[in-house]
């Protein structure tokens, strides 16, 4: 602020030697008046000034705010993905093992019911989901199914009411209306047939 009165006290000064070179005496009343609109400008500058450093007070906060979300959702990221790990997408067999046991456990999928997505996606290896063996690597898929291939004995209900589908048998005309172009009667659905499961 000293500054800009200084630089404001110059200007007048200087002002006031051109009216003298100019043949020209400034009254006392117009070096007042230089004088005074100096002072006025330098209080609007002033004002000018302390707004903006309260903007800059607004942001700084604001950006602390933001930060503190980045570095909260950054934690919750990092602690999703650990939880994800714990996740595996393939499982050995041990000796006891049935399918419906490993799909009970906790980091398989929690529950027994779910064992048939372990025997889909292992059909290949597996020929009786009541026989498998120790040693064998089984994959576990994860994540929202959003494509089902039909295997015999597979009914829109059944695909519907599966725990990783809808669990509700009661939504199969959901897959139904969207594999109408597949699906000429509903009743009637074919071994290999790829159903979208819609997820909206």
């Amino acid at each position: 602020m000293k500054k800009i009165i200084v630089l404001f006290a110059i200007f007048a000064f200087v002002g006031m030697g051109y009216a003298q070179e100019g043949n020209k005496k400034l009254t006392e009343e117009e070096a007042l008046k230089i004088l005074e609109d100096c002072r006025a400008r330098v209080s609007d500058l002033n004002t000018k000034i302390e707004n903006l450093k309260s903007q800059l007070e607004q942001l700084k906060s604001e950006r602390a705010q933001k930060e503190a979300q980045i570095n909260s959702l950054k934690k919750e990221i990092d602690d999703l993905k650990a939880e994800i790990a714990k996740y595996p997408t393939e499982y050995t067999v041990e000796k006891g093992d049935y399918l419906a046991k490993i799909a009970a456990k906790r980091y398989i999928y929690n529950n027994a019911k779910a064992w048939p997505r372990i025997y889909r996606a292992n059909r290949d290896l597996i020929k009786d989901p009541n026989l498998i063996y120790p040693g064998w690597t089984l994959k576990i898929p994860h994540g929202l199914v959003r494509e089902f291939e039909v295997i015999p004995g597979d009914y829109l209900w059944k695909i519907a009411g599966f725990s990783w589908i809808y669990n509700n048998p009661r939504m199969w005309t959901k897959i139904y209306e969207a594999n109408k172009d597949k699906i000429k009667d509903p009743d009637l659905i074919y071994p290999g047939q790829e159903l979208v499961i819609p997820r909206d």
